[in-house]
């Protein structure tokens, strides 16, 4: 059975973003909130076919954490799964990804990404990439989206860490909005490179928001361990 599952999900979402970036390139020719609103449906066709296909439940916390007044933040959070890279548009208003550039370059998907506003860096340009983080970062937050970031650069396993890269730090620095962390179990169901997957209830929880005047390494660590002693409550 969680085989069947599994390889229905499988089907069911490599479909599902066939269509959606289909359509979504299609929408971003006439404007961006229209792409964007386009990767919300898809967030939503997720969730979707994820509970009702791999019998896995997304339970979201702590939406008391956001921002009433304002979607100009950022979300920093932990990256277990593929899950995260498309659960934010059905949960956000319309927000953008800070990701690698090469992502871009993929038919379809990348021109979506590109469309939708998301913040690409080149992360062997050193300075140069700090400057495209920050930069990308303030355009989207001078139109009143969210950004979401991934601090570690990379998906882990349940359990595990890796180093926070400086660039959160500095959007924490120079943006001057609330930086809520985010703390998820994603990767205990919806492993990195599996084919199968568990059922059961994915939980995403936003913490509340750092607090102000944290010097860079400061904020980074504590930053760091919020995230990681939150998610290891969760896979427990």
């Amino acid at each position: 059975m969680r085989f069947i599952r599994s390889l229905l999900f499988n089907i069911y979402f490599f479909c599902t973003t066939l269509f959606f970036c289909t359509t979504g390139a299609i929408a971003g020719v006439f404007s961006m909130r229209a792409c964007s609103l386009n990767a919300r449906g898809w967030g939503k066709a997720l969730l979707f076919g994820m509970r009702w296909l791999a019998g896995i439940k997304c339970e979201v916390r702590g939406l008391e954490n956001l921002p009433a007044d304002t979607n100009a933040f950022i979300v920093a959070s932990k990256h277990q799964s593929t899950l995260e890279t498309v659960a934010f548009h059905a949960i956000l208003n319309r927000p953008a990804y800070i990701l690698k550039k090469e992502l871009l370059y993929i038919p379809l998907f990348g021109w979506n990404l590109s469309l939708s506003g998301c913040v690409a860096i080149d992360r062997s340009s050193g300075a140069k990439a700090m400057r495209s983080i920050l930069n990308g970062t303030k355009k989207r937050l001078a139109q009143n989206r969210p950004v979401i970031i991934f601090p570690e650069g990379t998906r882990t396993l349940p359990g595990a860490t890796a180093h926070y890269n400086p660039g959160v730090g500095l959007l924490y620095e120079k943006c001057d909005v609330p930086v809520i962390p985010a703390a998820l179990n994603s990767g205990m169901f919806w492993r990195k490179r599996s084919f199968m997957k568990n059922s059961g209830t994915i939980v995403i929880e936003f913490l509340p928001a750092m607090p102000k005047g944290l010097g860079s390494r400061e904020f980074i660590k504590e930053l760091q361990d919020r995230i990681e002693t939150a998610c290891q409550t969760l896979i427990k």
